[in-house]
């Protein structure tokens, strides 16, 4: 049974927010076996939105698909079917044409206009975007990106400085308030790049490449990395001076000002203008710490050259081997060339028996001829290869003739009987019982088998104490024993004497 549990969170979570308003049908238009056909009916009528159409009329929508398509085999009815699973599935929407129908049995499909969802819109959207990406990639210079904070933070303060508190008018709250958000959408696009741009050089140290290709890379990384960071590092000393200025107090009321005026601005208009107020406080702190000396600016910009000396490292060392392989190569191209102009009965004896000979010379030493033999080799005994005494590194354990065995158990049991004799806790079967705490108890070593004669006595039913001839009882009241400046307080227990148990039958009982 699995331990994973299947209950909703009493609190919403951050994915069920994404998700609480999103039509999750969205994602069959990639799974669905007509997904060609769904997603050209919705670029249609995308297309027709950016002409100013948002809604199309059925015919119009049919002919711009059928077009699309490029042939006959689209049908009506195919047309028809796909209309019908857009609309099941919430993608568009349909609204019948105000015009005087000629009879109940009127059911031209010219009169339906259709117009897609912002949801379907935003994932079109989303499918170009990708598509751009993978055909022309075209990657943000997080210079610029840095360069137009700087300008914003500027023109930021240059209307503050313009403006009064008192003369501030909605206009003038609208602009500062448009480049406070667009310094954090300007701050985001500059991690996201920085980032992306970390994640591409850590792809090339686990790339392969040529000698050419990776002479032209590291020429790029001491070219570029060495103006790119330099430059970043020297933006970054601009932008921090400028937000600690639009953070002085002498802006406070200016930006309390503007702030009301946009919030009053919300409230008349909550149906028109769908806008998103930055707090500007709480922004422009977090900009502060972005781009401090120890940010996550500086933080990325050292990821960034950490990645790009392993690339450098890795790419070099790749080049030198190239290299070193080419020229092995290059000597192999020049032997041939000299192999080959030779005349055609010429045999380079020596070339070949050095090109053929093992690494390693194997031959014998003593002299030998055609007409004398050489002494045969003497067998060589290795010393790896000796027999050895095997040593023994356990000795063997001492054994008293005439006495059984004792096993680890029955010499804890018997240590613990003799000590609780020794203690006075250990009640003959013609005496009552014996309190725990009424023993004499001199050294600290006594604790640890106070606490073993209550396990043995309490838990497994006492079986384990009753191998030795006694049970315990629990009491009422709590004993306190002090031995060698310690202290232990538990609960005193009543000691009696039992029958030793004669089931077992493996094992003989112990005396007391």
């Amino acid at each position: 049974m699995s331990d994973v549990s299947d209950r909703t969170p009493t609190q919403p979570t951050h994915a069920e927010e994404l998700l609480a308003r999103r039509n999750r049908e969205t994602g069959n238009l990639l799974l669905s076996e007509r997904a060609v056909w769904y997603v050209t009916l919705l670029s249609s009528l995308l297309a027709f939105r950016r002409k100013h159409e948002p809604e199309p009329l059925h015919d119009d929508l049919f002919a711009a698909v059928r077009a699309e398509l490029d042939g006959d085999g689209y049908t009506a009815d195919a047309f028809n079917q796909d209309i019908r699973q857009l609309l099941l599935w919430g993608l568009i929407t349909d609204r019948l044409e105000k015009e005087r129908l000629r009879g109940y049995k009127d059911t031209r499909r010219r009169k339906f206009r259709y117009r897609i969802t912002d949801e379907a819109a935003a994932f079109l959207l989303w499918l170009e975007a990708r598509l751009r990406a993978d055909q022309e990639p075209a990657d943000a210079d997080t210079r610029d990106l840095l360069s137009e904070v700087i300008g914003t933070l500027r023109e930021t303060a240059r209307l503050f400085n313009k403006t009064g508190a008192d003369a501030l008018d909605y206009e003038t709250a609208r602009g500062v308030f448009y480049r406070l958000t667009r310094m954090g959408t300007l701050t985001e696009s500059a991690s996201q790049a920085l980032g992306d741009f970390n994640i591409r050089l850590l792809g090339f140290a686990s790339g392969r490449f040529d000698a050419a290709e990776a002479r032209a890379i590291l020429a790029e990384l001491e070219r570029f990395l060495k103006q790119f960071l330099n430059r970043i590092h020297t933006l970054r000393t601009e932008i921090s001076p400028e937000i600690s200025k639009l953070r002085q107090g002498r802006y406070a009321a200016r930006w309390q000002a503007c702030l009301a005026i946009m919030e009053e601005e919300a409230r008349a208009t909550p149906h028109l203008m769908r806008t998103r107020l930055p707090h500007p406080d709480r922004t422009l702190a977090d900009l502060a710490a972005f781009y401090a000396a120890d940010g996550a600016l500086e933080q990325l910009c050292a990821r960034v050259s950490t990645a790009a000396l392993l690339v450098w490292r890795k790419l070099y060392t790749h080049l030198r081997e190239l290299e070193r392989r080419s020229h092995r190569l290059e000597d192999l191209r020049a032997r041939i060339g000299e192999i080959a102009a030779l005349p055609a009965d010429a045999v380079p004896r020596a070339f070949l028996g050095g090109l053929l000979a093992p690494a390693r010379l194997i031959g014998d030493m003593h002299f030998w001829d055609e007409n004398e033999k050489a002494r045969p080799p003497e067998p060589r005994w290795e010393r790896q290869r000796m027999r050895e005494e095997v040593s023994l590194w356990l000795d063997e354990k001492p054994r008293t003739p005439g006495r059984p065995p004792q096993s680890l158990e029955e010499a804890r049991l018997r240590a613990l009987a003799q000590w609780m004799a020794a203690r006075g806790i250990s009640p003959p079967p013609e005496c009552g019982p014996v309190r725990m705490s009424q023993g004499t108890f001199r050294e600290f070593d006594d604790f640890p088998r106070l606490i073993e004669l209550g396990r043995s006595g309490l838990l497994g039913h006492g079986a384990r104490l009753a191998r030795i001839g006694y049970r315990m009882c629990p009491s009422p009241d709590t004993a306190t024993v002090t031995a060698d400046r310690h202290t232990l307080i538990f609960p005193d227990q009543h000691i009696l004497a039992a029958p030793q148990p004669s089931t077992n039958t493996d094992m003989a009982p112990l005396p007391k």
